[in-house]
């Protein structure tokens, strides 16, 4: 394989309303796993970007923190070049990966009823405390509540 710069990146994390332990946790597992390295760490409004040297890499990454952290996971790809020598499309990955502020056991205000969390997967199961009914709704819902 051959030796890129130092700015070289084939992808984005972009973490969004991080924790310290989460960025923590990012930065060891990168340079424990030797698999890819930050180009460039970048401080934005809400969170914070890594320039990633392997999209593999760091798609395994979002999988890996969506399983341990728990949060919104999204993966887009843009077409970056073409390979002069191979005519293949060569694109730059951008993986998003927002924690989700509210857990198991939180009671939260959903349509003006109280609401509590029973589990968070791909959806969120809740269960209304006035009338005891249990339903399942996006993350994404839930979130902008608790904002």
């Amino acid at each position: 394989m051959k030796e890129r710069p130092g700015d070289y990146f084939e992808g984005i994390l972009q973490i969004r309303d991080p924790t310290d332990e989460l960025l923590d946790w990012i930065r060891k597992r990168i340079q424990t796993q030797e698999r890819a390295r930050i180009a460039k760490e970048k401080k934005v409004t809400n969170g914070v970007d890594f320039y990633i040297s392997s999209q593999h890499y760091l798609q395994n990454l979002g999988r890996q923190l969506k399983d341990k952290f728990g949060g919104i996971l999204k993966v887009s790809k843009r077409l970056h070049t073409t390979d002069k020598m191979t005519s293949r499309h060569l694109y730059r990955v951008t993986v998003l990966f927002q924690p989700l502020p509210f857990k198991r056991g939180d009671v939260l205000m959903l349509h003006g009823e109280k609401v509590e969390i029973l589990k968070v997967n791909k959806r969120a199961q809740i269960k209304n405390m006035r009338t005891g009914k249990k339903e399942e709704i996006s993350l994404e819902v839930l979130q902008r509540t608790k904002q």
